[in-house]
């Protein structure tokens, strides 16, 4: 039984459109002194490859899981540099020797391709205790490569499984499928606390004197996103994979209290009246002087304090924007998103600071006609809200909007969902049911094509949408987020992105209009958890986008509803 590390990083790179990565080095060693410290990892080897070329990288790693490892041994590669996915979900490694081409595309024969890795070495090795650690952009890419049927159920020694825990695979990433991960000046965030977690004992979250695989995930995933919340570090396992043992725990007085301060600690960084009364009784029931309790506080709340000065820059650039520009231009607004990603920081973190500020950005401008207002033409977003009754709700299909009326008059953008899901359950004679809970925009827009709660819109249906009933849904919106919420405001920002109301799905453009309206942060699209339901968000955030874009196939997706604004005169 033995346990063997390969640890690759690269940090630097021959073609200069690849950024160097100096804090790679510092990971990879901090890698090795925790793993070859004989009273912690334990590792028998733990070799460092620095800055290798595709062919070198492929070879070592064929080395330590194809002619090295044993079936009882413990197999560990870990990969810190740049992560590239290609267009068909693929994840490469980079090299020191990838190229790019002409067209700004990396070309993939230079690079190591991670399912080669996983189909070539990783499941033909007699190795049955495998754990691959990546510090890269992309990184959850690699586990869409690990099938099901792989998940095959063995017997094995219970010696062995007490002393190297379960057998199977683990890949712990630092980023998702679709997110890149995050590098300061002292390497990967996600590395560092990998490290913290073995170095201090802290990821002995049972006290067991063991770390586990889950375990060290779930410690250093938990510190990241103290600090950088927006960063999604993800584990993925093969049978009990999770339950491989990687480290020794010493006892100490210094790691009971390290997890006293963890325990006291709250959310927001702060210690209670409490807390710190507990603190300081086990500082003297642990027999540590002043200075040692300190600095052990001080590394605990070291993630705190850096996502408090993550907002400080956030807000401090704001504030030096506004000082210079009175309204933010487009271009500054893209700037300061830019900036909150680098910061890896969530919309819920940067609202409260934009909520400070009022209104950030005006609404854009909406539709005009030429040749002056056209009385007999149905009127233009926004106009005319005053002239309207407002028990005046028309719709076609006798649909009642006076709830969704009554809650965006209110602002209550989210509890609308639940509420006419009520009321259109019982149009339909069903009972309530938590599982399904549409929105309410959705449900009145489906009532009116004549559809249930559980049906999806056709694109011909969206086509064919009462103008009586999308012209009421969208007034509504606009009135009462004072312009700034609607489909007819969406339109508009969708055609400013070089998008065309025909129907057809352009692709660019889509995505801009996702950067635009706040549905993608950090090149994901959000999900429902991640909406801000307020008007301190973007201009055209809400009607949130699966209310139309995911009811149809992707190719007609919004352009579909905007033909149909455009055709109704919206």
């Amino acid at each position: 039984m033995a346990k063997y590390a390969l640890l690759i990083g690269v940090s630097e790179y021959q073609h200069n459109q690849l950024k160097p990565l100096p804090g790679v080095a510092k990971d990879i060693e901090a890698m090795q002194r925790v793993l070859l410290n004989s009273k912690i990892g334990g590792f028998d080897e733990a070799n460092l490859l620095t800055n290798p070329n595709s062919d070198v990288m492929r070879s070592h790693i064929e080395q330590l899981f194809l002619h090295k490892a044993q079936k009882d041994d413990i197999v560990l590669l870990y990969f810190s540099g740049h992560g590239y996915k290609h267009e068909d979900g693929d994840l490469f490694f980079v090299s020191h020797t990838t190229q790019i081409n002409s067209q700004g595309v990396l070309t993939i024969g230079t690079a190591v391709e991670a399912k080669f890795i996983h189909e070539r070495y990783m499941s033909r090795s007699k190795s049955k205790r495998q754990v691959l650690i990546l510090d890269c952009c992309f990184s959850g890419a690699f586990a869409e490569g690990m099938s099901a049927k792989e998940a095959v159920v063995v017997s094995i020694n219970n010696e062995i499984a007490a002393q190297l825990g379960g057998e199977g695979r683990a890949v712990l990433t630092s980023s998702t499928a679709a997110q890149v991960s995050f590098e300061d000046a002292g390497g990967g965030v996600y590395t560092r606390y990998l490290v913290e977690g073995i170095e201090k004992g802290a990821a002995d979250t049972n006290s067991d004197g063991v770390i586990t695989v889950d375990e060290l995930h779930e410690y250093a995933k938990r510190k990241v996103q103290e600090a950088k919340p927006a960063m999604k570090p993800e584990i993925y396992a093969v049978r009990e994979g999770y339950k491989i043992h990687l480290a020794n725990v010493p006892v100490s007085p210094e790691l009971q209290y390290r997890k006293e301060v963890e325990q006291c600690v709250r959310k927001d960084g702060s210690f209670s009246v409490v807390g710190r009364n507990i603190l300081n009784r086990k500082q003297r029931e642990f027999g540590l002087t002043p200075e040692v309790a300190a600095a052990i506080k001080e590394e605990v709340l070291k993630p705190f304090r850096e996502f408090q000065e993550s907002l400080q820059e956030y807000e401090q650039a704001l504030t030096e924007a506004l000082e210079e520009e009175a309204i933010l231009s487009d271009e500054t607004r893209e700037e300061l998103k830019r900036l909150q990603q680098i910061l890896k920081l969530r919309n819920e973190d940067v609202a409260p600071i934009q909520a400070r500020f009022g209104d950030l950005t005006p609404p854009p401008p909406f539709p005009t006609r030429e040749g002056g207002k056209d009385n007999n033409s149905p009127p233009l977003a926004g106009e005319g809200l005053g002239e309207r009754s407002e028990d005046e709700l028309p719709s076609e299909k006798g649909v009642d909007y006076k709830k969704l009326r009554d809650l965006l008059k209110a602002g209550n953008w989210k509890e609308a969902d639940y509420e006419t899901y009520l009321v259109m359950l019982q149009a339909v004679g069903k009972k309530e049911n938590d599982y399904f809970k549409p929105y309410e925009t959705f449900l009145v827009m489906i009532q009116a094509v004549g559809k249930k709660e559980n049906d999806y819109f056709k694109p011909d249906e969206l086509l064919n949408f009462p103008c009586t009933d999308l012209r009421t849904i969208d007034r509504l919106w606009v009135k009462y987020s004072n312009g700034r919420f609607g489909f007819s405001v969406q339109k508009e920002i969708y055609l400013s992105c070089g998008g065309k109301a025909d129907g057809k799905y352009y692709e660019e453009a889509w995505n801009k209009f996702g950067d635009r309206v706040f549905w993608k942060v950090d090149n994901n699209w959000i999900d429902y958890n991640d909406v801000t339901f307020s008007t301190s968000a973007p201009v055209g955030h809400l009607p949130f986008r699966r209310q139309c874009l995911f009811w149809l196939d992707r190719v007609a997706g919004y352009g579909v509803l905007f033909s149909r604004i455009e055709t109704c005169k919206l």
